[in-house]
């Protein structure tokens, strides 16, 4: 009988943290090793492994501010709306802002469309965090376009309206945002768009598509709250079926991998590189079926 083929699991180019990711966790840290009292409302990160470690050097977690409020607050990776960092710094709170510097820059694009005329359209999830700081950085209210349907529903309603401005959620998948722009120019007269998309993120998919259309398993590890992340598994899953999103290894179970030789394995933005590894080792080395007695 012959013995099974040896299995192989190929790496995406680039896996953990991103740039702005490190650069969030360094500041923390820093803050937290040179300050007594840091605070940060919501996550810095899409990564409750990383949220935990820094919740256990200090970092306290909480859902808002107030006047009595004291010490330093961390601005998480996503951002936040002005008009919080502008309130935090006049009650007299230190400010450390660990906002991605891609996301500070699809915040000024929003801006400038905004300065110049342009009603704003982000093509995006509303409830994400770092819509949520873009919204927050504009005089005028923007309408926020996750879906055709969105779309077609803003227009129905008159609330899109003919000279429009469109930046991207930075972490959101291009192929969604071509066709939401797509429908669009049959519905404004004047369109201008600013493509803040991160490059990090357009990298990871663009590899991350082609490996998983070339393997038999497809193992995208990250968070099931990053968005990147979902992204990066909704668009393998579209070329290749047989995706798999875990967290950890811990939950990826041997029956998804135990008759496959070669796998596919990329991860989202904000995932430790440990956490990779962890996965890679298990689909190499582990094997659970029950050995057959010899006669």
């Amino acid at each position: 009988m012959e013995g099974r083929p040896e299995r192989k699991v190929i790496m995406a180019r680039e896996v953990g943290f991103c740039f702005g990711v490190k650069r969030a966790i360094n500041l923390t840290k820093q803050a937290l090793n040179e300050r007594e009292d840091v605070f940060i409302l919501g996550d810095l990160v899409h990564n409750k492994r990383v949220t935990d470690e820094l919740e256990d050097k200090g970092l306290r977690k909480t859902d808002d501010y107030n006047a009595d409020s004291k010490g330093t607050m961390i601005i998480r990776a996503h951002g936040l709306p002005k008009i919080k960092i502008q309130e935090a710094k006049r009650i007299g709170l230190e400010v450390v802002d660990a906002t991605c510097p891609i996301v500070l820059r699809a915040q000024e694009a929003a801006q400038m469309l905004e300065r110049d005329g342009y009603q704003v359209v982000i093509v995006g999830d509303k409830n994400h965090a770092e819509i949520k700081g873009i919204l927050g950085a504009l005089q005028q209210p923007a309408i926020v376009i996750d879906t055709i349907e969105e779309l077609h529903e803003a227009k129905d309603s008159y609330r899109l309206l003919r000279k429009v401005g469109v930046i991207f959620q930075t972490t959101h998948a291009l192929e969604l945002c071509h066709q939401i722009v797509n429908e669009m120019l049959m519905m404004c007269k004047e369109i201008r768009i600013i493509n803040t998309i991160c490059r990090p993120v357009q990298n990871r998919q663009d590899d991350a598509v082609e490996l998983a259309s070339r393997v038999e398993l497809m193992i995208v590890v990250g968070s099931l709250t990053s968005a990147n992340t979902m992204e990066l598994a909704a668009l393998c899953r579209h070329y290749n079926p047989n995706t798999v999103h875990v967290q950890n290894a811990e939950e990826l179970a041997y029956e998804k991998f135990k008759d496959v030789t070669e796998v596919g394995l990329a991860s989202g933005l904000s995932t430790p590189e440990d956490l990779v590894e962890a996965v890679r080792l298990k689909v190499l080395t582990y094997d659970s079926e029950p050995q057959m007695a010899t006669v």
